[in-house]
């Protein structure tokens, strides 16, 4: 059986995308991934800020 060492910038979302189509990674290596990754949802805090490109100009100070 072999391991396969998968560096931590591999799993950035942004360039996620394309290590699955070169094969550096399988979706069963992301699913596995994920799944491992803690859960850290009841030690964060709610942040609610205006972003304006994407509500549009009406929304924006003019």
């Amino acid at each position: 059986m072999t391991t396969k060492h998968i560096n931590s910038w591999d799993w950035d979302i942004r360039v996620r995308h394309r290590n699955l189509k070169a094969g550096t990674l399988t979706e069963k290596d992301v699913e596995k991934h994920v799944h491992a990754l803690p859960d850290l949802e009841s030690q964060t805090d709610p942040v609610t800020l205006a972003q304006p490109a994407i509500a549009g100009r009406e929304d924006s100070p003019s």
